[in-house]
């Protein structure tokens, strides 16, 4: 059974999930199916989330009217849009693509902890409980009158509370697959267009971070990467499909 004290800093911890999840920490999120323009002369087909006024901009020069590009990349904000969803991995049958791209995710996962000890908008507390629901984790809200050990309690109850919800749920990423499978279509469909497909590296890291399709499930593999990585999470395993494909991008 994972405990508390497994984890040295849970609220870092779950950070870094998100992160993983390709969601970041931002709470003004507005989703995004990718836009793949039939006369682009080119396709973005990965870029780092934590650009974010760039990832903006390239937004809406993708939804614009001059086809100046595609881009691919895909961000998914509630079950409405795919947050949560999962979709079939065609090469393994009965298993969506959460195996192949993440291996088996910690119980951890299933939580989400708001640090409430300081002032808390409402719109963002209402982000979280909304994300929470549509991913199936379970919601503890971390207050300033609440004792260490107290927090504590709360905390090692809420953690066996997400490792049922994340057995129950096979150990799949609480976030699903389904951006997965629409950023593969979206792919698909701008090959078939001969649109050159393009990534984008963190500043000065072009080429680091890479894992093939084979070592995504590998934890150990993972976190070596991303010591020296110029890559987002969800673009390691987006640049990994495209190698496992033979794709050429620039």
């Amino acid at each position: 059974m994972v405990g508390w004290k497994e984890w040295a800093s849970p609220l870092e911890s779950f950070h870094q999930l998100a992160e993983a999840a390709g969601m970041g920490m931002s709470y003004k999120r507005i989703a995004f199916p990718g836009a793949i323009n039939p006369h682009a002369r080119l396709c973005v087909a990965s870029f780092p989330g934590k650009y974010s006024e760039l990832w903006d901009r390239a937004v809406v020069v993708a939804s614009g009217t001059d086809d100046v590009c595609s881009l691919a990349c895909v961000f998914l904000t509630d079950p409405a849009s795919g947050l949560g969803q999962h979709a079939p991995n065609p090469d393994s049958p009965d298993e969506c693509w959460c195996r192949a791209l993440y291996g088996r995710v910690p119980p951890i996962a299933y939580l989400s902890i708001v640090d409430a000890t300081a002032e808390l908008d409402e719109d963002v507390l209402a982000f979280k409980k909304a994300d929470a629901a549509a991913m199936g984790q379970y919601l503890l809200i971390k207050t300033s009158h609440v004792s260490t050990l107290e927090w504590e309690t709360q905390l090692a109850d809420a953690l066996k509370k997400a490792q049922v919800l994340c057995l129950q749920n096979g150990g799949r990423a609480p976030w699903g697959c389904e951006w997965f499978e629409k950023w593969r279509k979206n792919i698909d469909r701008a090959v078939e267009l001969d649109q050159p497909l393009h990534v984008f590296y963190f500043e000065g890291r072009v080429g680091l971070g890479k894992l093939s399709w084979d070592e995504l499930g590998n934890q150990e593999a993972k976190d070596k990467a991303r010591t020296i990585s110029g890559l987002g999470a969800s673009q390691t395993a987006e640049v990994a499909y495209l190698e496992k494909l033979g794709l050429p991008y620039i």
